[in-house]
């Protein structure tokens, strides 16, 4: 019989090492999402730019495609905000601390295991950024449903 020689906190190491993992290739994929959103953003403000200026629409119709316009703009900028790069803050344990420090103070620095605390610094901002895409994805839904509100007082 062969005893294992993992002891509980290199499986505790390990779970930490595989949950900061997950956690960033969930900020990848929402960032890859809010970028895809983004784009696909551009498409009915670009369109209503071209299309609408100089053009006598009804009254109703008017109010939809500028409740719509405002409404892909908001969510344009809930977008940025989740792709916008974190600075704030330099806490210990990370690149924006180390950048004010000397080869020595980075040293000891990584001589305290922050596992744990990354890990709930990086699960808190995976968060955020997901609450912020549903937002946007829900505000561009809305803003979408005007516009076609506004097609269509205007075919009528």
């Amino acid at each position: 019989m062969t005893q294992s020689s993992t002891t509980p906190a290199d499986t505790t190491t390990a779970r930490l090492a595989q949950a900061r993992t997950d956690v960033i290739a969930e900020m990848g994929r929402t960032d890859a999402k809010a970028s895809a959103l983004l784009t696909v953003l551009g498409i009915p403000l670009t369109v209503l730019i071209a299309a609408v200026p100089g053009r006598d629409l009804p009254t109703a119709a008017t109010v939809l495609v500028g409740l719509g316009a405002a409404g892909l703009a908001a969510a344009m900028l809930l977008v940025l905000a989740i792709v916008l790069p974190r600075l704030g803050g330099d806490a210990r344990g990370s690149y924006l601390h180390w950048a004010t420090c000397t080869p020595e103070q980075v040293s000891a620095d990584l001589a305290v295991d922050r596992s744990a605390e990354r890990l709930v610094v990086l699960s808190k901002i995976a968060l955020k950024k997901m609450r912020a895409l549903r937002v946007a994805i829900f505000t561009t839904a809305g803003a979408l449903g005007a516009l076609a509100l506004a097609l269509a007082a205007t075919l009528v």
